[in-house]
């Protein structure tokens, strides 16, 4: 049986990508329309109607059957675990009582349905996601206050005599974790590779580490195998971004090449307020050399030299160490920025901060509203 049809045609797309739009993370539409593109794509129109019953939030199949209309749970079933492997939605698994239960749940276009399509994008859906980029999704990403991701140092012990916060400090959070871990390949490598752009920094793809979960076409790691892909990733100047929470689920090693984050963060004139960080590097003076290490280790060319002297612009500074691991005289430290803040405490914490931040403090009451009625949020 067909799912209740609210729309026909090319209006489910439309619909579909204003109640994308909805969520934390923006969506918005374009004057070319290559948003709907990027959904069709994903997307047949029967999958897109039935989309457009899912929540924010996982949910189990059974709850989700009670919007659809008239179709078989185990109909439903089968197409949301499609959509699930195509890279289209969020899943899950959550336990009830004895029986672990599989959910689903909307995607936004990043953290998400981009990034899912690694190991199998095409160059048309490439250029059409950078034509998103251009035509306003990544002023719109940009301009949100929380962020998803952040920049932490590459080693906690170039970031001064102060204890470094737990969450700053990704090589001790990794080594206390219980795990599970796992690594999978980076999209933006991918993705730079189609359009013909190969990385020329890093000697593989697999970048993108996962903690606490081994998500679909991952590779399942040992404590001892993660901290060799950060060890690889300092040697390379690669730059760890986390999730942006005290307990990240996923840690992106990025290069300069290939990363749209730090790409787009570096045609900015203040990167370091476009991407959460809580320290930039400061130069000693009376050890630096002028050797010219740093400028070619930092990313966002935050790095210059004259008269034998290295000056960091703070405004451009990230805080990603990069510069201090390699400096040869030991002449560049990072130090807590005045205004650094905490992450918030966990990945729910940071979409409620985020939805907060696009519709308010009336949105979260109207959000709560929904959760305890049991409605699609």
């Amino acid at each position: 049986m067909s799912p209740a049809n609210p729309t026909t045609h090319d209006d489910v797309y439309r619909k579909l990508q204003e109640r994308i739009d909805e969520l934390p993370v923006p969506f918005p539409s374009t004057a070319s329309g290559v948003e709907l593109r990027l959904l069709k794509a994903l997307f047949d129109k029967r999958e897109a109607l039935v989309a457009l019953s899912l929540s924010a939030l996982l949910e189990s199949v059974e709850t989700i059957r009670r919007r659809v209309g008239n179709m078989r749970q185990d109909e439903l079933a089968l197409l949301l675990m499609g959509l699930a492997k195509k890279g289209a939605i969020n899943s899950g698994v959550t336990r009830v009582g004895d029986k672990r239960v599989r959910t689903y749940g909307l995607a936004p276009l990043v953290v998400g349905m981009f990034e899912f399509q690694v190991d199998k994008l095409t160059p048309e859906y490439v250029r059409d996601f950078h034509e998103y980029l251009e035509e306003g999704f990544r002023s719109s990403v940009l301009g949100v206050r929380t962020k998803q991701i952040r920049t932490v140092p590459i080693r906690a012990e170039v970031a001064s005599d102060r204890a470094v916060a737990p969450y700053n400090d990704i090589r001790s959070y990794v080594a206390n974790h219980p795990g599970p871990f796992s690594v999978i390949n980076c999209v933006c490598r991918q993705s730079a590779e189609l359009i013909g752009e190969a990385c020329t920094t890093s000697s593989t793809h697999e970048t993108c580490l996962t903690v606490g979960h081994v998500p679909f076409r991952a590779r399942r790691l040992s404590h001892e195998e993660i901290l060799e892909i950060l060890d690889r990733s300092e040697r390379e100047g690669h730059v760890l971004q986390p999730q942006n929470s005290q307990k990240p689920i996923f840690i992106c090693c990025c290069c300069r090449d290939c990363c749209e984050l730090l790409r787009n963060a570096r045609k900015l004139p203040r990167p370091a307020d476009a991407i959460p960080n809580a320290y930039h590097a400061v130069v000693d003076e009376e050890r630096c050399t002028g050797c010219r290490v740093c400028v070619k280790r930092c990313p966002m060319d935050a790095v210059t030299v004259t008269d034998k002297l290295a000056h960091v612009d703070e405004g451009r500074c990230i805080g990603c160490g990069l510069c201090a691991t390699t400096c040869p005289e030991g002449a560049i430290t990072l130090v807590l920025r005045k205004d650094a803040s905490r992450p918030p405490r966990n990945n729910t914490w940071m979409y409620l901060r985020m939805y907060a931040d696009r519709r308010g403090p009336l949105g979260l009451v109207g959000l709560a509203v929904r959760k305890l009625f049991g409605l699609k949020i």
